[in-house]
């Protein structure tokens, strides 16, 4: 397979995965994710690790659809992405995200680095390392927003 072909297909994934976000389709999103996957979050005071199955996943993107809620996400745009095939299976790709509330003003933006993998053929995420969380805590605050944690919606950390 080419490169032209597996960016042909990150990019395609990527879009499904933005519309279910802006949807707020937690079922279209956690589809999008493997059986496990492994998460590095930037919190502002350090660095949490997770390795979440499927079902624990799935209550974190019903956190993270809430937090979102919460602020008045109306849409996610990609507004940077590098794509790194280690394989025609195995891909690595860096996204810079923008949230937008509905009236299309800016909340916040955040980079998020995914590690793909095609066990058929389509890929699903079983990596991501981001920097989310503070960001969403600084929109929260400035919008007057109770800032919550997708890992942990009680949380300040």
């Amino acid at each position: 397979m080419r490169n032209s072909e597996i960016t042909a297909d990150v990019r395609a994934f990527f879009t499904t995965y933005c519309t279910a976000f802006i949807r707020l389709d937690a079922p279209a999103i956690a589809r999008h994710f493997a059986d496990e996957v492994h998460v590095a979050s930037e919190t502002g005071k350090g660095v949490r690790i997770q390795v979440q199955a499927s079902d624990e996943w799935r209550k974190t993107i019903d956190h993270l659809l809430e937090m979102y809620r919460a602020i008045n996400v109306a849409s996610a745009e990609v507004t940077a992405m590098s794509i790194h095939p280690v394989s025609s299976r195995l891909v690595q790709a860096s996204l810079q995200w923008a949230l937008r509330d509905g009236n299309r003003a800016p909340l916040y933006e955040f980079d998020a680095l995914y590690t793909l993998a095609r066990h058929s053929e389509t890929f699903r995420i079983v990596a991501i390392a981001h920097n989310e969380i503070p960001q969403y805590r600084r929109c929260a605050e400035r919008i007057g927003s109770r800032p919550r944690s997708p890992a942990n919606p009680e949380s300040a950390d």
